[in-house]
């Protein structure tokens, strides 16, 4: 059947707004979708009908206890920094002017700084005769051991990681109309179930969007674990590139790129999953 004139000008018409958007998909998947395939069409490469380098990740101790600490660190840093940032994403979200400026500022200072640069401030700190042991010299107590340790590589991705945390529950603070919290206090609720009761749960979005960047950014890190820890330190990223510069096995290295690509997209659906309101989930 004969196509009309008039049926392909409102198709044209309809594809006419959408036809910017090419550039776009083009370049997402070239960089994007085509390196994420190869690699996974390269992670079936390791022999025993493709799933030999999965099997030596999911069947080998090492390998499990690799993927656990990576997972633990990543929960660990993330439980610090909602800690520690959600106390200064309050003072900056009720802050005004000048002072809010400067403490912005202050917050996203470690991320204009190079990770190379960063970690090896943090190796001066944290050394056996680093600035933390020679203040406790100072007081006759004994030092103690940060480098190499999980203490100093989750000190070090907390400092530069915090900022996201604290700029993602600021900007949702800063969304809360403050007539909530007077009709709160009007109906004669303290300050502490003010904030309990209201002020938390609303700002429940920030925490949890905050969690996701720096979760996913921890487990993702490289650089500050290689200069600041050992062997015994361990983590999925640092394994990776071990694999491909030095034992040269790319199909193992692929696979647990992919594994940890499938870690983090879990995170992110339980993230989706649980961000919604309770009558919106399936």
């Amino acid at each position: 059947m004969a196509i009309s004139s008039a049926s392909v000008r409102r198709l044209a018409s309809a594809l006419a707004p959408k036809a910017g958007l090419l550039p776009l998909l083009l370049f997402l998947v070239v960089f994007f979708v085509g390196p994420v395939v190869i690699n996974g069409m390269q992670s079936f490469g390791g022999g025993s009908f493709g799933l030999g380098a999965y099997r030596r990740i999911f069947f080998d101790e090492y390998y499990l206890a690799v993927i656990l600490h990576t997972v633990i660190l990543g929960i660990a840093v993330t439980i610090a920094c909602l800690v520690l940032g959600y106390p200064l994403g309050i003072v900056i979200a009720k802050a005004e002017g000048l002072w809010k400026s400067l403490m912005i500022f202050a917050v996203v200072a470690p991320l204009l700084v190079n990770v190379v640069v960063r970690s090896l401030g943090w190796m001066i700190i944290l050394g056996g005769e680093g600035a933390i042991n020679w203040t406790l010299s100072l007081f006759g107590i004994a030092p103690v051991e940060l480098m190499y340790t999980w203490w100093g590589i989750g000190i070090a991705l907390v400092h530069v990681l915090l900022p996201f945390m604290v700029l993602s529950i600021a900007s949702v603070l800063e969304g809360l109309d403050p007539k909530v919290e007077e009709a709160a206090k009007v109906l004669g609720a303290s300050r502490f179930n003010v904030f309990r009761l209201v002020v938390l749960p609303l700002s429940a979005e920030g925490m949890l969007t905050g969690s996701i960047l720096v979760f996913t950014a921890t487990v993702g890190s490289f650089v500050t674990v290689m200069l600041l820890g050992n062997a015994s330190t361990m983590v999925m990223p640092l394994l990776i590139y071990q694999q491909l510069t030095v034992a040269s096995d790319w199909p193992f290295a692929s696979a647990m790129g992919t594994t940890l690509l499938i870690l983090v997209m879990l995170v992110l659906w339980m993230q989706s999953r649980f961000a919604r309101p309770k009558w919106k989930r399936s």
